[in-house]
């Protein structure tokens, strides 16, 4: 759409608008606001050759912001719509397993130590650490553990996962489900819905309105009479 480019290393030529390791011909960038209609055409054209000259290089800068922006962002599910194997943190035993300590507490546990300290006491993220270590020995040392663990895949729900150890590591579990609790946006909402074949009808304006917490307990309603 902006014509960008990546170059190795960027020189002073006129003829682009540079900024890190893109650049944008300015030719594209005339292009681009020409595009945009007759207004912005004539806006464009009633400016004098330095004004025109900053509104070009300020919308081409705009528009490598958004490309730097967009390379860093990463799907939350693949192609098929699937949820991705990885780029997740690693919430399940069998994903921590694969982790030494030393990473698990500066990349996993750290990042997330001035949200936690909030609701939890050193104590309680001193007790993640702990567990964690011992969920490092006890793959190590208990065969039983070491082959349930090896046994879970990506499909494994996360509390199925977690009851391969009932009653143990409880700090770890908790810290875990809360990384792989998010809020739900518009897309996995309507995904779901998708996957559940229900969609909105005309009295419907929002897919994620809490008048649906009706249907949802509705749909359980033979199943919870037969508990």
């Amino acid at each position: 759409m902006f014509c960008v480019e990546i170059v190795q290393k960027n020189d002073d030529d006129a003829q682009y608008v540079s900024v890190g390791s893109m650049r944008i011909l300015v030719d594209a960038m005339v292009e681009h606001i020409r595009d945009q209609g007759s207004f912005a055409i004539a806006c464009y054209n009633d400016l004098d050759a330095n004004d025109k000259n900053e509104i070009i290089r300020t919308v081409a800068r705009y528009a490598i912001s958004l490309v730097t922006g967009l390379m860093g962002v990463k799907a939350e599910r693949d192609g098929n719509n699937m949820r991705l194997e990885n780029d997740a943190p690693p919430v399940l035993p069998t994903q921590l397993i694969a982790i030494c300590h030393d990473k698990f507490v500066s990349e996993v546990l750290e990042p997330y130590c001035n949200h936690i300290s909030a609701f939890w006491s050193l104590e309680d993220i001193d007790q993640t650490k702990a567990d964690h270590c011992d969920l490092l020995n006890l793959y190590a040392s208990d065969q039983i553990l070491h082959v349930a663990i090896d046994q879970h895949t990506i499909e494994t729900s996360f509390d199925d996962a977690w009851n391969c150890a009932p009653g143990r590591f409880g700090h770890l579990r908790s810290f875990c489900g809360g990384l792989a609790t998010v809020f739900a946006n518009t897309t996995s909402v309507e995904s779901d819905f998708s996957i559940l074949k229900w969609e909105m009808d005309k009295n419907r304006s929002c897919l994620m309105h809490l008048s649906l917490e009706g249907v949802f307990q509705a749909k359980q309603r033979a199943l919870m009479e037969t508990l």
